[in-house]
C-alpha cells in the first residue's frame, strides 16, 4: 500500500470530524467533556470505587472507536483497478455458409445415366481432348537467335572492379602507428568504432594517459570520440583522472580547425618525430599493479563501447 498525501489529509479530516462528533454526543447526553482531564479522573475514580456507570457510556465509547477505525479503513484500503476488455462479436454467417455448402454437396448423390444406348460412350467431360501440337522443326534447322540486351550497369561494374589501395593504405598507417607507439613505450589497445568512425590507434601510458588517433578524419569527429571516452570516465570513475590526447593525420579540416587539444600531422613521419621527442615515462617504483588495473579498465571500456 502506497502512502499518498491525499489519503493522509483525508485521515486527518476524518479524525477531526469523529472527534468533534463524539465530543458533541458525550457532552449532550452524559454531560461529559472528552477534552477535560478532570472528567476522566472522575470516571476513573468511579471505576476504582466500583460505582455503577450507565451502560450507554461504554456503548457510545465503543461505537465511536468502531466508527473511527472503520472510516480509516475505508480511506486507506487498497483499491484494485478493473480493466474491461472489449468483447469481440463474431458473426456465425461466415462459418455456417461453408458447412451448409458441404452438407448440400454430400446430400446430392450423383445421377447415373441408365440409358442402354449411352452406356458405352463416355460423357463429354470425361473424353480426352486433343491438344494441337506444334510442328517439330527439321533436324537441320538452327535454333532462333536470342536478342538479349546487355546491361550497361553490369558492364560498368565489371570494368570498375579494381582493388582499393586506400583501404590498404589505411591498414599500413595503422600498423606503422602501432609500431611508433610501441617503440615509444606505450601499450597498444584494440581499436573501436565510435559514432560510426573506427579509430586508427588507441594506446595507454603511465600516469593514466591515453592516446586516440585517426587518419583522414575531421577534427570535429575526433573531438566527439574523445568526449565519448570522457563521458564514460566521468560516469564510472570518482577520483581518478585520465588524460586523453588526440591526434589526426591528414585531417580534411586542418586549415579551419578550432581545437587546440588535438594534434594534427600531415604525414606519419611527423608523428614519428613527435613521439620520439615525447616517449612514455617509465613506471614508478611504487606502482603496485596500478598500471595493470588501469589497463584492464581501458579494455573493459573499449569492450563496452564496441557493444553499444
Amino acid at each position: 500500500m502506497r502512502i499518498r498525501l491525499d489519503n493522509i489529509l483525508l485521515c486527518i479530516l476524518w479524525l477531526l470530524a469523529v472527534t468533534l462528533g463524539t465530543a458533541f454526543w458525550f457532552n449532550t447526553i452524559f454531560g461529559f467533556d472528552i477534552f477535560s482531564a478532570t472528567h476522566w479522573q472522575y470516571v476513573s475514580s468511579l471505576q476504582a470505587a466500583q460505582t455503577p456507570i450507565k451502560a450507554g457510556f461504554y456503548v457510545s465509547m465503543a461505537v465511536s472507536i468502531f466508527i473511527t477505525i472503520f472510516g480509516l479503513y475505508l480511506i486507506v484500503r487498497p483499491r484494485k483497478r478493473h480493466i474491461r476488455l472489449p468483447i469481440l462479436k463474431i458473426s456465425n454467417q461466415a462459418t455456417t455458409q461453408p458447412s451448409q455448402q458441404k452438407k448440400q454437396k454430400n446430400s446430392t448423390p450423383p445421377v447415373q445415366n441408365t440409358d442402354a444406348s449411352t452406356l458405352d460412350t463416355p460423357p463429354a467431360e470425361m473424353r480426352p481432348t486433343q491438344i494441337p501440337t506444334a510442328p517439330t522443326p527439321p533436324p537441320s534447322a538452327r535454333p532462333p537467335r536470342l536478342n538479349i540486351p546487355v546491361s550497361s550497369h553490369q558492364y560498368n561494374s565489371n570494368m570498375m572492379t579494381t582493388p582499393q589501395p586506400r583501404q590498404q593504405n589505411n591498414n599500413y598507417n595503422v600498423d606503422q602507428m602501432a609500431e611508433i607507439f610501441t617503440a615509444s613505450g606505450y601499450t597498444i589497445k584494440p581499436n573501436v568504432r565510435v559514432n560510426g568512425i573506427t579509430t586508427s590507434l588507441i594506446a595507454i601510458g603511465t600516469n593514466e594517459t591515453m592516446w586516440v588517433g585517426c587518419v583522414g578524419v575531421k577534427t570535429t569527429d575526433v573531438r566527439a570520440i574523445l568526449e565519448k571516452f570522457e563521458q564514460i570516465f566521468s560516469d564510472t570513475l570518482d577520483e581518478t583522472y585520465i588524460g586523453i590526447n588526440g591526434f589526426v593525420i591528414s585531417a580534411p579540416d586542418a586549415a579551419t580547425s578550432e581545437f587546440q587539444d588535438i594534434l594534427m600531422f600531415n604525414t606519419i613521419d611527423e608523428l614519428r618525430k613527435y613521439m620520439q621527442q615525447n616517449p612514455n615515462p617509465p613506471l614508478p617504483a611504487d606502482d603496485d599493479g596500478m598500471f595493470d588495473a588501469y589497463s584492464q579498465y581501458i579494455d573493459a571500456v573499449i569492450t563496452h563501447m564496441g557493444k553499444v
